[in-house]
This record gives C-alpha cells, structure tokens and sequence, in this order.
C-alpha cells in the first residue's frame, strides 16, 4: 500500500488540445472524488519553477513518454511521484489509457499502487578543465555525430578501468528505464527497469570492434572525444543537449535521486513488454 494521494497535478505539453480536453474530463472527476486537483500546461518555464509543484502527492502527465520525461528530469529532486496516461504513440513508461483511467486511478487513490523507483543519470560534459553543461538523463544519453555521415573516435572509462576505443557514428549510455529505447533499436539489451546498472551500446561501431555492455553503476562512466570531422551532439533522453568537440569530456554517474514512479498494482514487466511487441511468442 502507498500513501493516499489527496493533491494532484495534470501536466501536459503545451498545445497539445487532446490532452488539454482528457486533462479537463479528470479535473472534473477529480473533483467529485474530493481531491484537490490543479492543471499544468507544460512549457520550460512553469516546468523548472518550483513553485508549480508545491504541496503536490503526485503528478498525472497526459501525452506519450516524451512529456512524462521531460517533466521527470525537472522535477527529480523534489521527490514527486510520477504517473503517466499515455495519448502517444508507444508509452512504455505511462501506465493508463484514455479508456480505462478512472477504475486505475480510483485505486491509485486509494493508495493501491506500487512505487517503482528507478536510477537516473547524472551528467557533466567538461570542457578545457571547466564545466560546460550537466543534467540528468531518465532514458539515455546519446553522443552521436551530426548531419554528415562521419564516424567519431570515443575513449572510455569505467573507474579507472580502460574500456577502449571505439570508432562508431556514436554511443548511448541507457538506463534500464531507457533500455527499451534507442538502445535496444542499436543492439543493445532489455534490462530490468529497477537494477542499479547502465547499458553501453554503440552506434555502429566499424568492424563491430565494440559489443553492448552491462556495467554495475558502482564507479563514474567517462566519455572522452578523441576525434570528430563533423559536429558531435550529446543527447539527453531524445530531446534536448549540446554540441561537443574534440577534447571534451562526459561524465556520467547515479544520481542522488531516483524518479519515483507510480504503477497499479496489477501492471507486470513482462506483460508490458508482449504488449508492446518487445516479446512475440514463436
């Protein structure tokens, strides 16, 4: 059993009227349950100010994976447990659907939910000895080249411990929540979305000289671009990043936080997957 959840916030990207209509439909009945009940057009700004979140038990996003994201990495050290109905495409990490919200949610009310706890990605990229950019990646951080298809030089360490060179059009650093996303399209493996691990798989590496990995997040994972023709991007869970140069360095390790998410108690990890396609019986 998990707390009673007596105050709520709906977010949703701005301009999206679908959501906007499903966020005014749940207010209401929000409402006759006796809840507290505000909404949240999603944009930068109200997302990264505190005060939007104050004395909230739980926030519903109404969108696909990417708005659930976006608001997660904003909101993650303020400890605020996250749900998702999913009105996207795919929607690995939401948990409702626009048919059958109200019998979950009136048992999520209720404090019959599950709380999945899952590692986050800290980051830095340093840049001649100062910091240039830091963040945090829910899904994955990707290095990938730019518009020309060029390959890059990546060094890596685990810890102290040399894992190689690689040349490769890039590489991704996923989370076991971000395992099912562009990591996997790249090779890499499905992980359990609660384990204390990364997966390190490249971009098509040349010769398949480097194979996707699983590593403990024990030590700091570090990123050095050794050689790049074109420009290098570094990507935070598909949406926003920074151009990087030869010379710069990433580091990635745990955050402190981890992103609490809210899941029904009648939701398996294996029945998601088979729903999802990841899974097909044969």
């Amino acid at each position: 059993m998990g707390k009673i959840i007596s105050n709520i916030v709906l977010a949703y990207n701005d301009g999206n009227k679908l959501a906007g209509n499903m966020a005014g439909q749940i207010r209401e009945w929000l409402i006759v349950e006796g809840r507290s009940v505000r909404i949240v057009e999603s944009t930068k700004e109200k997302v990264h100010c505190v005060s939007t979140w104050e004395d909230v038990d739980m926030i519903l996003t109404l969108g696909g994976d990417g708005t659930l994201l976006s608001i997660a990495r904003a909101v993650l050290d303020l400890d605020i447990p996250i749900l998702g109905l999913n009105l996207g495409k795919v929607g690995f990490l939401t948990e409702l659907s626009p048919t059958d919200w109200r019998e979950s949610l009136t048992s999520i009310l209720r404090g019959e939910y599950d709380m999945s706890l899952r590692l986050v990605i800290s980051f830095s990229v340093i840049r001649r000895g100062q910091e240039h950019f830091r963040g945090y990646a829910v899904n994955d951080l990707v290095i990938s080249c730019g518009s020309l298809a060029r390959m890059i030089r990546l060094d890596m360490w685990y810890g102290n411990d040399h894992l190689g060179t690689v040349r490769a059009d890039g590489m991704i650093v996923a989370t076991p929540t971000g395992s099912s996303g562009y990591s996997i399209s790249a090779g890499g493996p499905l992980v359990y979305p609660e384990l204390d691990v990364f997966a390190l798989t490249p971009i098509c590496p040349f010769l398949h000289a480097f194979r996707p990995m699983i590593l403990p997040f024990e030590n700091d994972l570090r990123v050095l671009v050794r050689e790049a023709v074109s420009d290098v991007y570094l990507t935070q869970d598909g949406q926003t990043g920074v151009v990087l140069v030869p010379g710069d360095n990433v580091f990635a390790s745990r955050a402190e936080k981890r992103l609490h998410l809210i899941r029904p108690v009648h939701s398996q990890y294996a029945h998601k997957l088979k729903s999802k396609g990841f899974i097909r019986e044969s």
